[in-house]
């Protein structure tokens, strides 16, 4: 397994170019990552075949999608066995190895072009003087016809972590069914012009909470706390036009045991506007990911809008975004 770590400002942020590239740690340099990460499977497969049936095996980190999910095997007659089926994702985005250009604080994977999507994909890490971790990722329509898709990154962190986004009240919240009727779906709470997840597992009676939530965000960030770092992913707001409807600009999956949150995941996914690529035209996403300490004191719901807001006013990346 090749891994390529940069660290700048007291950042550590830990890279593959596997798995279609990904970022499979990022933290404050000598803890623990917030990026959860299964390195155990990763060493046990660490090339698997561009193939379908090996695109969903569940390595974790931050990876590239496209959306909307929906529409995942629908532009695409190289395997229509798949026409209308939304799972697996495209696995030239999440099983290839990619190339990758190095700088001493960046690093470019470049994927090749899939024959299921049209597109060809290229993901950039900087990691800024200031400690801010710039995601940007590009992708080109390599068809001779148009394709139309959305940039979705999904960053995955441990089941016990609190994770909130900004929202301009409790309608902007849109929860989806659970995909086992066996589990309990997720409720997000509201207060202060916050959506937010609690981990303690309160009330969830079922063996696991699992289930997404979509979130129509009034601000361009979203964030996840856990074991003293809080981890803020920043964006460009859209218009909630641009966005697919079947998406949200802001995603959470939830897969949480019951007893355990800890041995669980969340997702905290972000979705870019939903375009029609001309054959050759490009489109890219951006974020911008900082990392600090806090208190454990703060973690409540009462305490969040204000953590919310000191996470803002000391983000690493309020000059670069």
């Amino acid at each position: 397994m090749e891994y390529i770590t940069l660290e700048r400002s007291g950042v550590a942020v830990t890279i593959t170019p596997a798995f279609g590239g990904r970022v499979t740690g990022f933290g404050l340099a000598g803890r623990d990552s917030m990026v959860l990460f299964d390195a155990t499977l990763a060493a046990e497969q660490p090339a698997p075949p561009v193939e379908i049936s090996a695109a969903a095996l569940p390595y974790q980190g931050q990876s590239l999608w496209v959306g909307p999910q929906s529409e995942w095997w629908t532009h695409q007659t190289a395997a229509p066995e798949m026409q209308g089926e939304s799972w697996p994702p495209d696995p030239y985005l999440t099983t290839v190895k990619t190339r990758v250009i190095r700088t001493p604080y960046s690093v470019t994977l470049q994927g090749p072009a899939s024959p299921y999507t049209g597109l060809k994909v290229h993901q950039t890490y900087e990691l800024l003087e200031s400690g801010c971790l710039k995601l940007t990722a590009v992708a080109e329509n390599t068809r001779q016809t148009p394709v139309s898709w959305d940039l979705w990154t999904n960053v995955r962190v441990p089941g016990d972590a609190w994770v909130f986004a900004p929202v301009s009240d409790a309608a902007a919240i849109r929860p989806g069914p659970t995909n086992d009727p066996a589990f309990q779906p997720p409720q997000l709470g509201y207060a202060d012009g916050l959506a937010f997840a609690d981990p303690s597992m309160d009330g969830v009676t079922a063996p696991a909470r699992e289930g997404k939530v979509f979130l129509d965000t009034d601000e361009g960030w979203m964030a996840g706390v856990r074991d003293g770092q809080a981890f803020r992913v920043s964006f460009a707001l859209s218009p909630l036009a641009a966005i697919h409807p079947a998406q949200g600009q802001v995603e959470f999956y939830f897969n949480q045991p019951s007893d355990k949150s800890s041995a669980g995941v969340i997702e905290m996914e972000t979705h870019a506007p939903y375009r029609t690529l001309q054959p050759g035209e490009t489109m890219q996403a951006v974020q911008f990911w900082s990392i600090q300490p806090v208190s454990e004191a703060s973690l409540s719901s009462g305490h969040l809008n204000s953590l919310a807001r000191e996470l803002g006013e000391r983000d690493a990346c309020q000059s670069a975004s």
